[in-house]
């Protein structure tokens, strides 16, 4: 896929639990065209890391029922980790029909300060 064409770079699980997307609960993650999305906590954590982490404290569910699981594509990921989810999501909203290529420059940017 080009740069032109769309693909979603982080939805919430209200969104992807009821598509195509959802397979990515039983593998935690889904490649779709040439994106891949990996699910992450709200500090941008991955489903692997979180199962980490849950393991050693004796949780059974790697992101607790509640808090959010968004799927999120794997190029996209450092900068949700980097400037967190609120902040993140907010600067897609600002920029709902920007490219990729624009995407990236405008979290470059964020992430650099």
């Amino acid at each position: 896929m080009g740069t032109n064409t769309f693909a979603p770079v982080c939805m919430a699980e209200e969104y992807w639990a009821n598509t195509y997307f959802s397979i990515a609960r039983h593998t935690g993650e889904v490649k779709i065209g040439s994106h891949e999305y990996i699910i992450v906590n709200k500090e941008g954590k991955d489903i692997y890391e979180c199962s980490i982490e849950a393991e050693k404290a004796g949780r059974e569910k790697a992101i607790e029922p509640g808090e959010p699981a968004d799927l999120c594509r794997k190029d996209f990921v450092k900068f949700y980790r980097a400037l967190g989810r609120e902040k993140f999501l907010n600067v897609l909203k600002e920029h709902q029909h920007a490219s990729d290529k624009e995407l990236i420059q405008i979290y470059q940017k964020l992430t650099k300060k």
